[in-house]
């Protein structure tokens, strides 16, 4: 029975020296998602984009309307056609979608690539906000809001992590 009470003690006195030790951690949440969202680099950066791609949108649409147009013609036509006509019409219509599906696929991986580099920007933005707030107010530990289940409104940076990538 001794021997338990001298074991309980011990640990006892571990524990008390670990949240003793936890106590001085200054601990920190962000909601990076939050913060991404309300960036006002984000519209612009947008906008950018758009305007980037605009043309090549543009081009990958006239291609889907003609490739329609083609296939109403044809479809009024089809009455009047020989099967040589008809197999020449085919192959017209498969190269028009062929070459729409290539220009459209290409255009997508790009836009894509391109809203990955930007928002890679922006993050690195984010991060660097954290950082500098880290280093200002003394945080050891930040961590993303959603990795916890509560968080005291107190320990939440968001909302000055939102006014540092701002400026």
């Amino acid at each position: 029975m001794k021997q338990m009470v001298k074991i309980f003690g011990v640990i006892t006195l571990m524990l008390a020296a670990v949240l003793a030790q936890a106590q001085d951690v200054k601990i920190a949440v962000v909601d990076t998602a939050a913060v991404f969202q309300k960036m006002p680099q984000r519209e612009a950066t947008m906008n950018q984009l758009k305007k980037e791609f605009e043309g090549r949108v543009r081009d990958v649409q006239k291609l889907e309307e003609d490739g329609r147009s083609f296939i109403e013609k044809q479809q009024k036509d089809m009455a009047f056609m020989n099967d040589e006509q008809k197999a020449q019409a085919q192959r017209k219509l498969n190269e028009m979608q062929a070459a729409y599906v290539q220009k459209r696929r290409t255009l997508e991986e790009d836009q894509m690539r391109r809203e990955h580099e930007e928002r890679q920007k922006m993050l690195g933005r984010i991060k660097a906000a954290i950082e500098e707030i880290t280093k200002a107010d003394g945080y050891q530990l930040v961590l993303e809001r959603n990795a916890a289940i509560y968080v005291s409104p107190s320990l939440d940076i968001t909302s000055q992590v939102i006014s540092k990538v701002s400026r």
